[in-house]
């Protein structure tokens, strides 16, 4: 298993299994895991989910993850 430290930002919050909080918590997964499963593990729509940061880089989704790396998901974000 690996250990991740996963933060949700913005309306990604009420995915986190803890209680709706942009607090970064822990989370476990097989080795050889990657995004797309972490997106899954937590229940988050596809469509919900835009954007991931690994370790402050952006990666898509099969990126395979290692133990103990940082990741931020990030739902669309529309602005100007």
């Amino acid at each position: 298993m690996i250990t991740l430290e996963v933060v949700l930002f913005a309306t990604l919050r009420r995915y986190n299994p803890y209680g709706e909080s942009s607090e970064p918590f822990s989370l476990q997964l097989p080795v050889g895991s990657n995004v797309e499963q972490i997106i899954s593990e937590l229940k988050i729509p596809p469509h919900e989910s835009k954007q991931v940061y690994v370790n402050s880089v952006r990666r898509e989704k099969d990126y395979i993850l290692q133990d103990g790396q940082r990741v931020a998901v990030f739902p669309p974000i529309a602005g100007g």
